[in-house]
């Protein structure tokens, strides 16, 4: 089994939300963004700026972008589409930085698959391309040479598209339940996806950019534990050739009760659970959510392959202690986590958004991150969907986040108690003798540091990684002087 981080998310860290940038980009009425997974709305260039899309209204999708240092170039995002489209995601070509944008149609009784491009990155001047018929909630990827990839739905299946093939990737049933990457440094190219009937979670991968394919993996049947169950699939992003996914799990039945797991296929163990929360039955959950809902995931790829990867993930959760009055419904707010050795073991839960009246839903890390997790959400005025029928329908601010990395490395913890575990957490220099006999220590950077001199280092929180039968658990511990 993989190091597991058994820490309640009632212990876990607030962020300072000072160093939180926020900037109002948009706003919309659509308070149900996509019906599945969290998709790439927004993408970092490092060389150019940032790029996001939402939907707003009826049908029309909505374009901002942000060159590096300066602000936004559209105080009105530009409108892509003259007539209804669903949207999709967003990806760019690395290449030239032009944003491609997915998108489907209803067109004289057949639906269409589209790809809106950009005639410069960040100009807001769209042409679009029909890519395949008779296809819908179409997500889109561009590999190394900006060359756009496609996965749709068609007759209940999951299906690989390009603007010459196809591939009939598994069975997923009629709604969107899927996710893509593209490697921008190799040519492999990765799907996720969650069958509707069973909820089995599933991956399959192409080394070549759609040549050929290694087999379709079940990765509800590698899980360890019974939280095997995936209601929208995940996120996935890549290295360079390792794949890195994040999907939130539960049994199947309980949504308020869920596990929040990295999967990274090339690794030993190829599972490690990020955290795991449980949402009491006193209070009620949004329709067609769970708990803890809709990771995504990035990562510092200036450490290439390396067991020193930084990964992050956030995702929209919801408080029991803060409902709104006119829905009873929790609202919610964005969480995050790092790891800082590849996904073997996570950082505490942080707290990015501070509760207030509105239920900040549907966030999207982009997967570029250097020194900052740029992060779009929108800022609902009223819990629930009124597109599900819970309350009626808002203005709601479209909201990007600037937040810094080291917001996971430099959280106060003199005011946050560990409870009791199985062995004792609350060291001091008189108590070191009682820790397990085969450990390794860890610091709150990830550090491997000397277990054996534990009596000399400095107070504070350390992360002890023992063994157990399944496997290795990993459990905070406080040396208090």
């Amino acid at each position: 089994m993989a190091a597991r981080l058994l820490i309640p998310l009632a212990l876990a860290l607030t962020a300072g939300y000072s160093s939180v940038i926020t900037d109002t980009v948009g706003w919309t009425t659509r308070d149900r963004q996509f019906p599945g997974p969290a998709l790439r709305y927004i993408y970092y260039d490092t060389l150019r700026g940032v790029h996001i899309i939402y939907k707003d209204g009826y049908g029309a999708i909505r374009y901002n972008f942000k060159p590096r240092g300066e602000n936004w170039c559209f105080r009105q995002p530009v409108l892509l589409n003259p007539y209804p489209r669903n949207l999709g995601s967003l990806d760019i070509n690395i290449t030239n930085g032009r944003p491609l944008i997915s998108a489907d149609r209803l067109e004289q009784g057949r639906r269409v698959v589209s790809c809106f491009s950009d005639s410069n990155a960040g100009a807001g001047r769209f042409y679009e391309t029909e890519i395949a018929t008779n296809a819908r909630f179409s997500l889109v990827a561009a590999a190394r040479f900006g060359y756009p990839k496609f996965a749709a739905i068609r007759n209940d299946s999951l299906y690989y598209l390009s603007p010459w093939s196809f591939r009939n990737l598994g069975p997923i049933g009629p709604f969107p339940r899927h996710n893509i990457a593209a490697s921008k440094i190799s040519s492999r190219l990765g799907f996720v996806w969650a069958e509707h009937t069973s909820r089995k979670l599933f991956f399959r991968e192409t080394p070549d950019n759609g040549g050929t394919w290694y087999p379709v993996h079940s990765l509800s049947d590698s899980v360890p534990g019974p939280f095997n169950r995936s209601l929208f699939a995940g996120s996935l992003v890549y290295d360079s050739i390792q794949p890195h996914l994040v999907c939130d799990l539960y049994d199947g039945t309980d949504r308020g009760h869920v596990q929040l797991w990295h999967y990274c296929p090339y690794q030993r163990p190829a599972w490690s659970l990020i955290c795991e929360y449980r949402f009491p039955d006193t209070a009620r959950l949004g329709l067609h959510t769970l708990a803890l809902d809709r990771p995504s995931i990035g990562i510092d790829r200036r450490r290439l392959n390396s067991d020193l990867n930084r990964l992050y993930v956030v995702w929209e959760q919801f408080d029991p202690d803060n409902i709104d009055t006119v829905t009873g419904i929790a609202r919610t707010d964005i969480w995050g986590c790092a790891s800082f050795d590849n996904g073997r073991t996570w950082t505490l839960p942080v707290r990015l958004t501070q509760p207030d009246e509105t239920s900040k839903r549907f966030p999207s890390l982009a997967e570029v991150v250097d020194d900052t997790l740029h992060i779009l959400c929108f800022a609902d005025r009223q819990a629930g969907s009124w597109e599900l029928g819970e309350g009626s329908a808002t203005r709601n601010a479209v909201i990007h986040l600037r937040v810094p990395a080291e917001i996971f490395t430099s959280q106060p913890v003199e005011n946050h108690s560990i409870p009791a575990l199985r062995i004792p957490t609350i060291l001091n220099a008189r108590t070191v003798n009682l820790l397990p006999a085969d450990f390794h220590l860890y610091d709150r950077t990830g550090r491997k540091v000397p277990a054996r001199n534990l009596r000399l280092l400095p107070a504070g929180v350390y992360f002890m990684q023992v063994p157990a039968p399944s496997g290795q658990i990993v459990q905070p511990i406080v040396k208090s002087e």
